[in-house]
């Protein structure tokens, strides 16, 4: 019966996709990724039809790759939930243990609130597995209720975890040595630091092992080194960092789109150029200081592109206030006229920092509108969640972050001045024709041009009110961690039918066929409403 019931599942997914891995200089060469078919489990299955509370209101279902466990579930998948959020989301979870696969025989120590982000109307709460006092990496549960108290969006489930078949026998520090030697680093920026966790391997067995990080300053990034705690061999390595190539500001937008206008600097704190919230660093000089507060220099001074950064800076953080974000009410340092000849820039999580370069091919950095709010948008989304910089994970933040730029801006080219020197139009550009999966090349900034365009056609569809603040709400419900783009229309569509009722599911839907991701492209990790109705008949016809 299993095996027929299987079968039908199998019918509804039988596609591929194909991914050709291009390397930027942000990110490690993995190869080639091959296709890759999600089966899902009769286990489950089951463990989904037991859960008969949420069954029969389930909008959409998505697995792991391995077709094994929740990846996340969509739809009215509670009665409303009462009293204090956190013991009622706990509970929630406990009740169906089995469907966010918690350990029978730990189901009260392992599950560890980490946050709760309340804007009056939702909750967004976030939950930890944690083992004997180590935490489990990328193993988290988050729970989404509506203003009603509805959970409407979970993501996430607990890996199996039956025996850790390791010892720790290297210290931190021993384990930090080991990571910047496979990392290759000659230079760092600060401190590095190395946690010990919990990471879950295959068939029921996880690894001790330290989570290194180093903020490095050559090769440039913010690189993340899992190092076995026994033996010392690597089991994940990345660059983390957030780049952004080629971007800068000091003219209202760019020097090819408008003159050099006195603009108020709001928000100073100082007679240099610190504010609420940013302060700016100069590498080639001390920084501008004013009696009057007046920053007033020609492009030719090095403190430009300090008056013109600060000004971008407090722009866009006013602009996702107006949006309701409070995440970045401080002041975040800014660096312009870094390295020498730096053809880059980057948000550095770990520092809480911004850096750009003058150029070398590129034109300076410092001088686009739209390469700080870029920037300045990783840094708001990481004051949210994290995402971890690498596949479709990396491409969302990478195309959010493209998005934002362009809407503030109100122009879907980015990096027009600085690709002017090598006579290109543009850097990316929002309006484009690529469809997923066969665009994808597995390189974030590349794939994050379909996210971000995908999010630009939203913006047209709905207007550029309602998209700003659906794009940004919905960064909230994205799964935690390892997001794909379905997680991510998971999230839109939840966050659409509790901030607007709605409204805009049509297109949004829209949108996300002609784009590909919607409808043919599950390759068997996603099950649809009607497709649970029909597997719900069948078992209620065939199954005891």
């Amino acid at each position: 019966m299993r095996k027929i019931l299987a079968a039908i599942v199998g019918t509804f997914f039988c596609c591929t996709q194909v991914f050709a891995f291009d390397v930027s200089p942000t990110q490690i060469n993995t190869g080639k990724k091959k296709a890759q078919k999600v089966t899902v489990s009769p286990d489950f299955l089951n463990k989904l039809f037991t859960s008969k509370s949420i069954i029969d209101n389930v909008e959409m279902v998505s697995v792991t790759d391995d077709g094994e466990r929740l990846s996340s579930i969509r739809g009215q998948l509670s009665s409303p939930l009462s009293g204090d959020p956190i013991k009622a989301a706990t509970s929630y979870i406990r009740e169906h243990s089995d469907l966010f696969n918690l350990p029978k025989n730990r189901q009260n120590d392992c599950l560890y609130p980490i946050k709760n982000i309340s804007n009056g109307k939702v909750n967004h709460l976030y939950f930890q597995m944690i083992m004997d006092g180590v935490p489990v990496r990328n193993a988290t549960i988050d729970i989404h209720l509506n203003p009603d108290g509805v959970v409407t969006l979970a993501n996430g489930s607990f890996p199996t975890i039956e025996e850790i078949t390791n010892t720790i026998e290297l210290s931190k520090y021993q384990a930090i040595g080991i990571a910047k030697k496979v990392a290759k680093i000659n230079k760092l920026r600060a401190i590095p630091d190395a946690k010990l966790n919990i990471v879950s391997t295959e068939n029921g067995n996880a690894k001790m092992a330290y989570v290194a990080q180093l903020p490095a300053q050559d090769p440039i990034g913010d690189w993340e080194v899992v190092v076995d705690a026994q033996t010392g061999s690597i089991l994940y390595l990345n660059n983390e960092m957030n780049f952004k190539t080629g971007l800068g500001a000091v003219y209202a937008t760019n020097p090819l789109k408008c003159q050099i206008t006195q603009e108020p600097l709001h928000h100073l704190t100082t007679n240099t150029l610190t504010g609420k919230w940013v302060t700016i660093k100069n590498e080639k000089s001390p920084t501008s200081v004013s009696e009057e507060d007046k920053h007033i220099y020609t492009p030719e001074s090095t403190h430009f592109d300090e008056v013109g950064m600060y000004n971008y800076i407090t722009t866009i953080h006013d602009f996702f206030a107006s949006l309701g974000h409070k995440g970045m009410d401080k002041s975040i340092l800014s660096v312009v006229h870094h390295g020498t000849n730096y053809d880059n820039a980057f948000f550095s999580a770990w520092e809480n920092k911004m850096c750009f370069g003058d150029g070398n091919k590129f034109n300076q950095l410092a001088r686009e509108a739209s390469v700080a709010y870029h920037e300045y948008s990783h840094a708001m989304l990481n004051s949210i969640t994290y995402l971890a910089y690498s596949g479709e994970s990396g491409a969302i933040n990478e195309g959010q972050a493209d998005y934002f730029a362009c809407s503030v801006t109100n122009d879907p080219a980015l990096g027009e001045w600085v690709c002017a020197k090598m006579g290109r139009p543009y850097l990316r550009h929002l309006v484009n024709d690529l469809h997923y999966p066969e665009d994808i090349q597995g390189e974030v900034h590349a794939d994050g041009k379909i996210w971000g365009a995908v999010l630009w056609d939203i913006r047209n569809a709905i207007g550029k009110a309602d998209s700003d603040v659906l794009i940004y709400k919905s960064l909230f419900y994205l799964n935690g961690s390892r997001p794909k783009f379905i997680d991510a229309y998971n999230a839109l569509v939840t966050a659409d039918n509790n901030e607007f009722n709605g409204k805009h599911l049509e297109q949004l839907q829209s949108v996300f066929v002609k784009r590909g991701i919607v409808a043919k492209n599950y390759n068997g990790a996603v099950l649809t409403a009607n497709e649970i109705k029909t597997i719900k008949k069948f078992r209620e016809s065939h199954l005891e």
